[in-house]
């Protein structure tokens, strides 16, 4: 692919987010309930919080402040009062131990190095938990570039996330840039409106949405495939 530089997002592209979270969310739902609740149903309640908190974010909106409350809300839902910003420091740290790739992440950034493609990580996300969970899984090394929301005070799908990249290659043109990422929402919305192409990561694909991306693959196999081809 002609490509230059493949910008990936790493939650759920690269890095297993949801295995961390597993662990996370189990851990500040044991240490911070103060009464006797069903962890199913408080969890359903926190991803219904926790998807309208990301959404918000996504928007524009300042994120500390609505992390500071997504689990003091889903406890206060249940009448049980929690402090929020200490179950987010709690929670934090649970993920910034994460260290779960998704299956082949490292063996295809390694390859797509030595193929000659340039990358760069562009996730929303907190800087300490990035950066921490980079290192774990070894990843670093692989990219000229890490750019996280937190760290410059802007998150995907904002057109200036993605203008703060292109600003570290003054003399490419947005031809030469493709995103690659599993959420339309944030990454293919993102890529889209900064006028670059984009590579869908999605094992089920049903596409519905406006959101429309340059290519669609299900794994990260059919990624390699389509980038080494």
């Amino acid at each position: 692919m002609n490509k230059q530089i493949l910008i990936f997002d790493l939650d759920d592209t690269l890095l297993d987010f949801k295995a961390g979270e597993a662990i996370g969310l189990k851990r500040v739902f044991d240490h911070f309930k103060t009464a006797a609740l069903d962890y199913e149903t408080w969890f359903t309640q926190y991803q219904e919080i926790n998807q309208l908190t990301w959404k918000k974010i996504e928007q524009g909106m300042a994120p500390q402040p609505l992390l500071d409350r997504r689990f003091s809300d889903t406890f206060a839902y249940f009448d049980q009062k929690t402090d929020g910003i200490q179950a987010e420091q709690f929670y934090r740290q649970q993920l910034d131990q994460n260290d779960a790739l998704i299956p082949r992440a490292k063996t295809l950034v390694k390859r797509l190095v030595e193929n000659g493609y340039r990358l760069v990580a562009g996730t929303n996300g907190k800087t300490a938990t990035q950066y921490n969970r980079l290192e774990l899984t070894g990843l670093t090394a692989y990219f000229e570039h890490i750019v996280i929301s937190d760290e410059i005070g802007v998150a995907k799908p904002s057109p200036d996330f993605f203008q703060h990249i292109f600003a570290l290659y003054p003399d490419l043109m947005r031809d030469d840039f493709l995103m690659i990422g599993d959420s339309l929402r944030s990454d293919i919305l993102g890529a889209q409106q900064a006028l670059i192409d984009s590579i869908w990561i999605c094992p089920t694909p049903q596409h519905t949405s406006a959101i429309l991306p340059t290519y669609t693959v299900r794994s990260l196999v059919e990624l390699e495939q389509l980038l080494l081809a």
